[in-house]
């Protein structure tokens, strides 16, 4: 008996983890899941190997706050175990985020000056923070004078005077100045006339702009590659003169610009530098033959990404006309494109073999005839939005569902 029980506790024994063995990449692995104020409160306190891997670089390159939600007692919490420890942290940091930031949780006076000690950061992100200012960019364009990336998006308090701010950060390639209603064209001629090459300018929000701000601004920042437009106010003139000075364009977003004619598509054609192309809610007068045309020839044989949303003009064939000529897809949107039928989308199936996502949402003629089989044609295909697809029966989205589990599928449910 005692034998039995004496190996029983040997092989207990050899079955256990020394885990202080463990190599300090695995710990920091699983480190990588937490939440730097996990780190700072709890996992540094566990033990002297932990509180030293506690501040490797690896953990604190990035600090988003962003899935916190603007949560104030996390904010202050962070910031308190901060303090301390901020020349560790500032040395390896290189991204900051945060999001609906409201009052002064991030910008009060004492916690502006813990802010301005990340002076190595290079990406900011401050998405729906109403507290930033003329003011504040202006302290932070004196103290973070690195940053080379600064996402404003819908900023509240962002206006003229903060664009004028903005243009003196000597290294900025890219500005997300989405939706921030108080900026007008007075704003976006400063961003024109900045000594840097912005590389990515998005601007979806209906700015108080017009075909001469447009050409203003992609005159002086001829280097742009990624540029988004939005705006009533536009016509032909801003899409004839994005076309004629960014030559290196690689993403173009065109959305609300209800005044365009078949010139703007025209004015596209060959251009061989795009990977990305989204034209939404182009107006009804655009015709088929315009569209069609961008993608004859092969015109945009570099094109990885398309979304044509909200049109007539998008029917069977100028559909079959953009898998000819854009086989190598691995993004596409047709949604609320409602004369597309399985017709063309099972040729495009048949096609594009190389496409992960696809989004035919809307598409009311569409009856999903050869779904059963789109894991034989697209074998890459991880999502497959096919809601408001009325034509579509439950039991073929069930069939759907049912055979190709790990495909995520969006369908309406009643």
């Amino acid at each position: 008996m005692e034998d039995s029980v004496s190996t029983f506790q040997s092989e207990e024994c050899a079955n256990v983890v020394d885990w202080y063995k463990l190599p300090d990449e695995i710990w920091l692995h699983i480190f990588s899941y937490l939440h730097q104020h996990t780190i700072l409160s709890a996992v540094r306190h566990v033990c002297c190997l932990f509180n030293s891997l506690a501040f490797d670089s690896s953990l604190w390159r990035e600090i988003n706050m962003k899935t916190w939600h603007g949560n104030p007692a996390v904010l202050e919490a962070l910031y308190e175990l901060l303090q301390p420890e901020i020349d560790r942290v500032s040395q390896h940091l290189r991204s900051l985020s945060f999001c609906q930031i409201t009052g002064n949780r991030v910008f009060g006076s004492d916690k502006r000056l813990l802010f301005y000690k990340f002076s190595n950061i290079v990406n900011l992100e401050l998405t729906g923070c109403d507290c930033v200012t003329a003011q504040i960019l202006d302290e932070i364009k004196l103290s973070c004078k690195k940053i080379k990336s600064l996402e404003l998006h819908g900023c509240s308090n962002v206006d003229d005077e903060a664009m004028k701010v903005v243009s003196k950060f000597e290294h900025l390639s890219k500005l997300d100045i989405s939706h921030c209603t108080h900026v007008t064209e007075e704003g976006v001629n400063f961003i024109a006339h900045m000594p840097c090459q912005i590389l990515h300018f998005l601007s979806n929000v209906e700015f108080h702009l017009d075909d001469r701000c447009v050409e203003n601004l992609v005159s002086k920042q001829t280097k742009i590659e990624f540029l988004v437009i939005h705006g009533l106010g536009l016509t032909d003139k801003s899409v004839i003169a994005v076309c004629r000075y960014l030559g290196n364009l690689q993403r173009f977003r065109i959305c609300n610009c209800t005044n365009l004619t078949d010139t703007s598509f025209r004015a596209l054609y060959g251009k061989v530098s795009l990977q990305q192309l989204h034209l939404e809610n182009i107006p009804d007068n655009i015709s088929a033959p315009a569209i069609a045309g961008l993608f004859k020839d092969k015109l945009l044989v570099n094109l990885r990404d398309l979304a044509i949303c909200d049109t007539k003009a998008v029917d069977d064939n100028t559909i079959n006309v953009i898998v000819s000529g854009c086989p190598q897809l691995e993004i596409a949107s047709f949604d609320h494109c409602n004369n597309v039928t399985d017709t063309s989308i099972t040729n495009l199936m048949e096609s594009c073999n190389q496409l992960q996502l696809l989004s035919l949402r809307g598409l009311t003629k569409l009856r999903g005839d050869r779904f059963e089989e789109i894991n034989q044609y697209l074998p890459e295909l991880t999502y497959l939005n096919i809601s408001q697809c009325s034509s579509i029966s439950e039991q073929k989205q069930d069939q759907l569902l049912s055979l190709h589990p790990k495909l995520i599928v969006v369908i309406d449910i009643e």
